[in-house]
């Protein structure tokens, strides 16, 4: 663990602030190489739709994920998932996006690490879904256990894109939306993750999870969720997009 500092959490254990790859802000005007990767020839499970073809990820200024029934050995449909190289600790990560329009369907803006990685299972999400276009859900894992809190929003989060983020520091996380702090978690019901994870950013469907992400109808597709920017910095910064 690389220690910065060390900070007292809300039940009085004290964690030491997480260094990980350094700051970025990238509008997408193509894709670079040396930050993501493009998921491609796989699947997460049958409890998706989809597997992830680099086809379905688009640069042009910015990030277009498209969700769309292309039938391959792996699945009928296939989405799109881009990811960091690098793990990334405690600071402040944003994404500028329009989410998907489509029921059935999860727009997410997250971090991870898992067993895939060599890691326990710890995460930190932003997620929105196509069923629930006037709602983001919050959620964080740790070690596979995870907590979650749905923030009603005051816009159709598929109509147009706004600012989202989360700062996640030794002591607690803190959820933004278009600049606002609108939720906050310390800790008090799950410890905080620990592990530095990679950033993701994924368009995905589901048949099976139908009670959380709705009725997907595959007439709805194609649909796609589009990111204007993403940026990372050890603290606080809102940069309201990338211009």
């Amino acid at each position: 663990m690389d220690a910065q500092a060390a900070t007292p959490r809300a039940d009085g254990i004290t964690q030491e602030r997480l260094a990980g790859a350094p700051p970025f802000t990238d509008g997408f005007d193509r894709l670079n190489n040396r930050t993501w990767s493009v998921s491609d020839g796989w699947r997460n499970g049958e409890w998706t739709v989809n597997d992830w073809r680099r086809s379905q990820a688009r640069f042009d200024g910015k990030l277009h994920l498209v969700l769309d029934h292309k039938r391959t050995n792996l699945a009928e449909f296939s989405g799109a998932e881009v990811q960091t190289r690098q793990k990334y600790g405690h600071g402040y990560y944003e994404v500028t996006m329009r989410a998907a329009p489509a029921s059935g369907t999860v727009s997410g803006f997250f971090t991870y690490t898992g067993p895939h990685f060599g890691d326990p299972w710890d995460e930190i999400d932003i997620e929105i879904l196509g069923s629930k276009p006037r709602e983001v859900a919050f959620t964080y894992f740790r070690d596979g256990e995870k907590v979650s809190y749905e923030h009603p929003l005051g816009f159709d989060a598929t109509a147009e894109e706004h600012v989202y983020g989360f700062d996640w520091q030794p002591g607690y996380i803190r959820w933004y939306v278009d600049g606002e702090l609108v939720h906050e978690d310390a800790g008090d019901r799950l410890p905080l993750p620990v592990t530095k994870q990679k950033i993701m950013v994924s368009l995905w469907g589901s048949q099976q999870l139908t009670s959380w992400v709705g009725e997907f109808d595959p007439a709805t597709l194609p649909t796609s969720m589009t990111v204007d920017c993403i940026s990372f910095s050890a603290d606080f910064v809102s940069r309201q997009g990338c211009d």
